[in-house]
């Protein structure tokens, strides 16, 4: 007889022994690493076309440069609450998003038109 071997790809939720609402959180970072960095490059991306769009439909015209900034220390702020939560995430995806955020301002900052 051939016996059958069971095999597990990933940790199951269930055997991650966290249920909380930062287990929820913490699962999918656990099993896919890039798993916060997507989220919050999805933070960013709606934050900056909302922030674009809006601006456009009010005033006419959108102002890429300040959408950037905005959705930057948006991102940034997200991203120092996430560091609440233990094992969440990463200084090196902290730092990349406090960095876009000054870009942003930097940008910002180098090309208003007055």
């Amino acid at each position: 007889m051939i016996k059958q071997i069971r095999f597990n790809a990933y940790e199951t939720f269930t055997s991650f022994n966290d249920s909380t609402i930062a287990g929820l959180f913490l699962y999918p970072a656990h099993i896919v690493p890039s798993f916060i960095p997507l989220v919050l490059f999805a933070l960013f991306t709606i934050t900056l076309l909302t922030t674009f769009f809006s601006q456009k439909r009010i005033t006419g015209m959108g102002d890429f440069f300040a959408s950037f900034a905005v959705a930057g220390y948006f991102t940034a702020i997200i991203a120092f609450i996430m560091t609440l939560v233990p094992n969440l995430i990463n200084v090196e995806t902290l730092v990349i998003a406090v960095a876009i955020a000054i870009l942003g301002t930097i940008l910002l900052l180098t090309t208003q038109n007055k």
